[in-house]
């Protein structure tokens, strides 16, 4: 077998190599000096988008274009690439619908190569819609999921900055749209203030300045506070007296964020019973309710019904 090899293929290696570059030169000038076609991918973008106006759709991001020329026009056409792409003019739009055929008009080549295109293989056709650009301002609200570590709860407004952004878009898109949600928040296992920068929950097709809003929520600790001898009012009808209460005072358990829990005091807890409507003369067994007298505190924590569960009240 080697034998074979060296008289049939090695022989004559030298000879063998020269004829080999000759002919790779010969083709290459006869490439380069005789016309040839050549396909190619060149960027597809849109010129001349009517002002106040977006479009949606499918674009290809290419479109494959036949040229023919001399071979060296065509090499440096393919070396040049770069340089070449297709502009679909669509500066006649309305808004609606906007179909419009892919001609060679719109191919745009350096202007010192000697090419023809000679048709846009694909796409041949775009499909646009047109619709009237809009820009509005909309409120963004955050979005979280998880459940913070256990001891401790999500106090206070969440805070956003910017809390407004200026959405960007085709007024079909906003037709409705009344704010901007953020990009999902997962807060599980979350100890402390969670401050993140997150994107927001668009439309396709809708852009907004800025594109990103940066979330401060408030995870504190919770804790539990125990009020005791706490005054208890009886309400009672007009003409209606109190003769006897006991106990006179009661205990409750706040429990709720340690800031706001702390900062209480028995001055802002009201202990009532509500007898109005019972007559006079007689010794009823009631129970009493507690009311938060600071607004901003009632809804971040929780209070335990009082203790004694019954008080005497005697009327007369």
């Amino acid at each position: 077998m080697r034998q074979w090899l060296r008289r049939h293929v090695f022989a004559n290696a030298g000879l063998k190599l020269i004829a080999f570059v000759l002919a790779v030169i010969l083709y290459g000038h006869v490439f380069t000096s005789q016309e040839n076609e050549l396909v190619l991918d060149l960027p597809l973008a849109l010129r001349g988008v009517p002002e106040g106006l977006t479009w949606s759709g499918d674009l290809d991001e290419e479109a494959r274009v036949r040229f023919r020329g001399l071979g060296v026009d065509l090499l440096k056409l393919r070396a040049r690439l770069e340089r070449a792409r297709v502009q679909v003019d669509v500066s006649e739009a309305r808004p609606g619908h906007y179909q419009r055929p892919i001609v060679t008009d719109d191919v745009v080549l350096p202007p010192d190569l000697r090419v023809q295109p000679l048709e846009v293989v694909a796409p041949r056709e775009i499909f646009l819609e047109f619709d009237r650009l809009l820009l509005e301002r909309l409120p963004v609200v955050p979005r979280v999921t998880g459940r913070v570590a256990a001891g401790y709860t999500v106090h206070g407004r969440t805070v956003l900055e910017p809390d407004s952004v200026v959405v960007r878009g085709a007024a079909a898109l906003l037709r409705g749209l009344e704010q901007v949600a953020t990009e999902t928040i997962d807060l599980t296992g979350a100890s402390d203030v969670v401050t993140r920068r997150v994107g927001l929950a668009l439309r396709e097709g809708l852009r907004a300045v800025p594109p990103e809003v940066t979330v401060r929520v408030t995870i504190e600790e919770v804790v539990s506070r125990t009020f005791t001898e706490l005054p208890v009012e009886v309400l009672r009808s007009r003409g209606v007296e109190l003769r006897e209460l006991e106990p006179r005072t009661g205990m409750v358990v706040v429990s709720g964020p340690a800031s706001v829990v702390e900062s209480l005091t028995a001055g802002e807890l009201s202990a009532s019973i509500d007898a109005r409507g019972l007559p006079p003369g007689g010794t009823y067994t009631l129970m009493a309710s507690v009311e938060l007298r600071r607004a901003a505190a009632a809804g971040a924590v929780s209070i335990e019904p009082v203790k004694p569960e019954k008080f005497e009240v005697t009327l007369e």
